[in-house]
């Protein structure tokens, strides 16, 4: 059942969990742009933290390689099937799940339907990349309310400067918090740092920010619904991603086809 509306408009929690399934150990909420909307809608105004992810293979192969990172993704509040073959794998296993909820388009969603005087933070990317990225969500929504932006020092913090992040985090009084730090570490920061923040909804995006910005473009919708987004990516960068798409996929294919087999034959 999704959350509902009161009578002023606002979203009232619903304390019902979200259906989930496993891929490869990991849960994945079965979830639409719509329902995540209100999840995350009813989180941000109780003035609660809390957590989501959005999950493709790379994420899901990460896990079930490294119980640490496992451990990080099952402390989550919400984890979206961010990738086609998570949807794909979701169906074999029966549950109804028409598509993926796609990080960038996930944020996008939210931002246009963002329920007025709700404010956003937008933590990651280099100063440019928020620069532009502020003038494309103010074309989404004119009304949208930006409570701040952050480029964080480039490398591996000490706790003054983590300290001083999570700070200005906090002073901003966010409702919701965009992270763009790159698969896997962003997700763990947000876990690591989660008792440290006063309230927010925290999202890790990925590549949400240079999309959403205009600095580089989506695959096209036939690549996206066939679950070739990876090929488009790797067309741009290749040198940056070949080395990791061949570890990722690989590791994924491979796992999904023995967890397949230990299903089918118990």
């Amino acid at each position: 059942m999704a959350d509902q509306r009161n009578g002023r408009g606002d979203f009232v929690i619903n304390m019902e969990r979200s259906r989930s399934g496993e891929v490869l150990g990991t849960r994945i909420n079965v979830e639409t742009y719509v329902s995540a909307l209100e999840r995350v809608t009813s989180w941000a105004q109780s003035g609660k933290v809390a957590c989501v992810a959005a999950a493709n293979t790379h994420l899901v192969s990460e896990a079930s390689a490294n119980p640490g990172y496992a451990e990080v993704l099952r402390g989550f509040d919400l984890v979206l099937p961010d990738g086609m073959p998570l949807v794909w794998s979701l169906r074999l296993d029966g549950h109804e799940i028409h598509d993926r909820v796609y990080g960038p388009y996930f944020m996008e969603h939210v931002i246009r339907h963002s329920p007025a005087g709700l404010r956003h933070y937008f933590f990651g990317g280099t100063e440019e990349c928020l620069a532009a990225l502020c003038e494309g969500v103010k074309r989404l929504n004119p009304e949208v309310v930006i409570a701040g932006t952050m480029s964080p020092p480039f490398g591996k913090w000490d706790e003054a400067t983590e300290a001083g992040l999570i700070q200005h985090i906090n002073d901003a009084q966010p409702d919701f918090v965009w992270v763009a730090l790159g698969g896997v570490k962003q997700e763990t920061w947000i876990a690591t740092n989660r008792d440290r923040f006063t309230r927010g909804v925290f999202l890790a995006v990925g590549d949400a920010f240079v999309l959403l910005a205009g600095l580089r473009g989506y695959a096209p919708d036939w690549m996206q619904r066939s679950g070739l987004t990876w090929i488009y990516r790797l067309i741009q960068e290749p040198r940056r991603l070949i080395g990791r798409y061949l570890t990722n996929n690989t590791r994924f294919v491979v796992a999904f086809l023995r967890d397949r087999w230990r299903k089918a034959h118990g």
